[in-house]
């Protein structure tokens, strides 16, 4: 039988998604079993997906009833956090439609979950490990056992509990340009200058001398700053300033070092 150029066409897209009708030759039905063999050994990407800003689908945020029970799915990209275990699924559904109407790849960083808003974005942690990753939720479920979140092959992957089936996870919602606004209010704030105290002293005469015996010990490279504050009733050595702790840290150290290896407070 000769086949015309458009059903030609819709066999082989048929093939690529691994879907038949119960019309379809045998031949058909035999590649679309070698397409889902095939997918399941398809070497998994494990990045996580990008986060964007994108309107909510205008039917999959309504209420609906599964086995006698009612959901009420969010319709705002909020703060949201929630544990519990989280499952993965596989071939068996690759290439179903999800609720948000997408065909479900379960080589992508997606997820299912009864009520966050679809789509959106949420970070998972697997709270054993402490491995995460960050998924698109576009598919509602699930809805049998205790499980909180259904996650795509990749996901589970990434999150190292393919063999186990489950995990306990932490899920929390991500809300799309909150961290950037967040970085970019803390940079416009002023660099907050960190001093590290040294030594209290009776008075600015032992002080100045104590800072004077450190900058004879120390080099003119790795020696900081040293100047005496006057507190209440004492004055104190402080080094500094630091833009980062760490740097405070690591100079604190170094200069304490020279000091016990000196001796200096015996000479002070």
């Amino acid at each position: 039988m000769t086949l015309s150029k458009n059903t030609l066409s819709a066999v082989l897209a048929a093939v690529a998604v691994g879907m038949f009708s119960t019309g379809s030759a045998s031949a058909a039905t035999a590649k679309g079993a070698a397409f889902a063999k095939q997918a399941n050994k398809i070497t998994v990407t494990q990045q996580d997906t990008v986060v964007r800003a994108e309107k909510l689908h205008p039917s999959a945020n309504r209420s609906y009833k599964v086995a006698g029970k009612r959901y009420q799915p969010l319709t705002k990209v909020s703060s949201f956090t929630q544990s519990g275990n989280a499952s993965w699924y596989g071939g068996k559904f690759h290439g179903r439609k999800t609720a948000s109407g997408e065909r479900y790849n379960m080589h992508a960083m997606t997820a299912a979950h009864r009520t966050l808003p679809i789509p959106s974005y949420a970070k998972v942690t697997n709270t054993r490990n402490g491995k995460s990753v960050i998924v698109r939720v576009n598919d509602r479920g699930p809805f049998h056992g205790n499980r909180v979140m259904d996650l795509s092959k990749a996901a589970a992957q990434k999150l190292g509990f393919i063999n186990q089936g489950t995990a306990h996870v932490k899920i929390e919602q991500i809300v799309p340009g909150v961290k950037a606004q967040q970085a970019a209010a803390a940079s416009a704030l002023p660099a907050r200058e960190i001093y590290v105290d040294l030594k209290a002293f009776g008075t600015e005469r032992d002080a100045q001398a104590y800072i004077g015996r450190m900058e004879q010990l120390a080099s003119s490279q790795t020696a900081p700053k040293l100047a005496v504050e006057k507190r209440s009733h004492e004055y104190v050595v402080r080094m500094g300033p630091f833009a980062a702790q760490e740097r405070a840290d690591e100079a604190e150290a170094r200069i304490r070092s020279i000091m016990a290896f000196s001796n200096v407070d015996s000479t002070i």
